[in-house]
């Protein structure tokens, strides 16, 4: 006899919505399949916002052949709220759950807290700010199952989460986006949509050092394009200008930066450019994961020797994995190899559904 449950995990960023259709057989993951929807919540009517929680849900049940009432539970973490389409959490917090609930069945949706707990909707709706940017609870419970005790960092297209996790939970110091880009716990930088002044404010060109523009001429995504970290389809944001995320575009928009373009400049010197930007990134990431570090082996001495690193997102390779190699760190392990998910891009979603399994 088999016990197969269905469960429908959504990660609802601000930029991005996650989700995965995960069937359990006996508490055994058995088969996923995953989609992602660029949903831009500061440029989108939110009236828009069913709608696309319907198809993004849709899409999945297709492919699966199964039908929407064959979920058992609607596994939900969310970060949107911060989006500056709503003056306040709160606000944020209750669209997205009363979205939610003209989707699916009210009594289905579970909303994961800082406190490593599910929520049913009403609870979530009162307690909106523990549910409000839990979705690395979600990712270090699921990761802890496999991992007892490990430091989990997950680089996504916007930031980059550090976790300590010991007992199979997570040991941070902060709960909430603001305390814990105090205590060194969240990076706010990432793989595609942070700003080029926000990781320097000058570029080596024709031997000098060029201060640039404060505008948003161009992301870091264009820097990760041109390097080759991502390709056009991973780069999942709207660029800077609204042209296409060809090689040419990429350049163009880099060339503005130093109020510039590519009749100005080489590419070869944007390469330079856009190679010591990528640098600077690092040393941001490397000097916060040297901080974290620290605090970390006053607090947790055990999991700060011979530290075993769990690695996922979309920024794993290139950032995570580079930066903690430039800081003498080797005992690396991707999250997609514990868990046997190909798709770390997704694997919010994969680990929020995993998360409420280990529940119920």
């Amino acid at each position: 006899m088999t016990d197969k449950i269905y469960l429908l995990g959504l990660d609802i960023g601000g930029a991005n919505t996650k989700a995965a259709l995960v069937e359990f057989d006996n508490k055994k993951l058995n088969k996923i399949l995953t989609a992602i929807r660029y949903y831009p919540f500061w440029e989108k009517n939110l009236k828009e916002l069913p709608n696309m929680l319907r198809n993004l849900s849709t899409q999945l049940l297709e492919k699966s052949n199964t039908d929407i009432d064959d979920i058992n539970k609607i596994a939900v973490t969310i970060t949107a709220e911060l989006s500056d389409a709503f003056q306040t959490k709160r606000e944020g917090i209750q669209t997205i759950l009363n979205a939610l609930k003209r989707v699916f069945e009210s009594d289905k949706i579970m909303v994961i807290n800082n406190q490593n707990i599910f929520l049913k909707v009403q609870d979530a709706l009162e307690n909106y700010l523990n549910v409000a940017g839990a979705n690395w609870v979600a990712t270090a419970l699921f990761i802890g199952f496999y991992k007892p005790e490990c430091i989990l960092i997950d680089a996504g297209s916007t930031t980059i989460d550090l976790i300590p996790i010991k007992y199979g939970k997570p040991q941070t110091i902060g709960k909430d986006d603001v305390s814990r880009i105090m205590n060194h716990e969240l990076i706010y930088t990432g793989a595609l949509r942070a700003t080029i002044p926000s990781i320097t404010h000058f570029v080596p060109f024709k031997g000098k050092n060029c201060r640039i523009s404060f505008e948003k001429f161009a992301l870091i995504a264009d820097v990760h394009r041109i390097l080759g970290h991502i390709t056009e389809e991973e780069y999942t944001c709207d660029t800077a200008d609204n042209r296409s995320k060809s090689f040419d575009n990429c350049y163009a928009r880099l060339s503005r930066i130093i109020c510039s373009d590519l009749e100005q400049t080489t590419k070869d010197e944007l390469n330079s450019i856009a190679n010591y930007i990528y640098q600077a990134q690092l040393k941001i990431i490397m000097d916060e994961i040297q901080l974290f570090m620290e605090q970390t082996s006053y607090r947790l001495p055990d999991l700060t020797q011979n530290p075993l690193f769990i690695t996922t997102g979309l920024g794993e390779t290139f950032l995570t994995n580079t930066a903690l190699s430039n800081l003498g760190y080797n005992n690396v392990v991707s999250f997609s190899d514990i868990t046997k998910f190909p798709d770390n891009v997704i694997s919010s979603a994969i680990a929020v559904a995993g998360a409420l399994n280990l529940f119920i």
